[in-house]
């Protein structure tokens, strides 16, 4: 089992990030700045980082530049590789890839909306595996789901700290606590929007 989770937190048994050839291929699920509450979800896919976030929306953007920027701030990050070729809802037809191609590429920086970076993956994964992660408020949530239906294949960790362990574990958080990061990061972005 590669995810568990009680009450207050949840936990993803990682080994250490091999190299960025790993990330080259498949369906990759990333929790960025996994210490901070809420992290930043987004995905890779076949080499290709797609993330929708208070700053900007990266459709297809360069992985050799996400991860230069992670070590640049030596920003811990984990890595979930989901598996793509056990489709539940029967879109063995359609491509993962083409899929989020098509999900990302018509979003725009979160701001006021209802809309969270976890909102494009929860669309993925309710139209490609089932429409069962259309329930889904939180990435905790979603990968439960994942791992119930074993979609899990791996996770890979990078600047994770103890080499001890490779359990990692997060807390879980609410609502208010996600929309609030985006209200933080927004104002960041637009002193004028920013509340004085």
């Amino acid at each position: 089992m590669i995810f568990s989770e009680d009450a207050t937190g949840f936990s993803l048994d990682a080994t250490p990030l091999k190299s960025e050839e790993q990330l080259k291929n498949g369906l990759w699920l990333t929790l960025v700045g996994i210490n901070e509450t809420p992290p930043h979800i987004a995905l890779i896919s076949n080499g290709s980082y797609y993330s929708l976030s208070a700053r900007k929306v990266d459709c297809g953007s360069s992985l050799s530049r996400f991860l230069n920027v992670l070590e640049r701030r030596y920003i811990p990050i984990l890595f979930v590789h989901i598996l793509t070729d056990k489709v539940i809802a029967g879109n063995e037809a359609i491509s993962v890839n083409l899929l989020v191609e098509k999900i990302y590429k018509d979003l725009y920086p979160l701001e006021n909306t209802e809309n969270t970076c976890l909102s494009p993956i929860k669309a993925l994964f309710s139209e490609y595996y089932s429409d069962e992660f259309s329930n889904v408020n939180y990435v905790f949530e979603l990968l439960a789901l994942a791992e119930k239906k074993g979609l899990i294949k791996e996770c890979a960790s990078l600047f994770c700290g103890d080499a001890n362990s490779n359990i990692v574990t997060l807390p879980k958080y609410t609502m208010a606590q996600i929309k609030n990061k985006i209200q933080e990061i927004s104002s960041l972005n637009n002193p004028t929007h920013a509340v004085h």
